[in-house]
């Protein structure tokens, strides 16, 4: 197994602000980052953020390896 330099591990992931998402386990309902922070241990850094549902909805905290783009992808463009 080799390691795609481009493609971070999916918690490392920092969405862009007005960034269109999807959950993985919901991918009908779309949302836009409105913030995203680093949390975690150095060592073990993940990447959460907050999310405004079409709908009016805001979640927070939601770790970044539970979200895909609209088009299916993850990590840096």
């Amino acid at each position: 197994m080799t390691i795609d330099e481009d493609r971070p591990p999916l918690r490392e992931w920092e969405p862009e602000h007005n960034e269109r998402v999807t959950h993985w386990r919901d991918p009908d309902t779309v949302g836009t980052v409105i913030e995203s922070g680093q949390y975690g241990h150095f060592a073990d850094p993940c990447w959460r953020a907050s999310v405004r549902w079409d709908g009016g909805r805001v979640e927070r905290g939601i770790e970044t390896s539970s979200l895909v783009r609209v088009d299916g992808t993850q990590g840096r463009r």
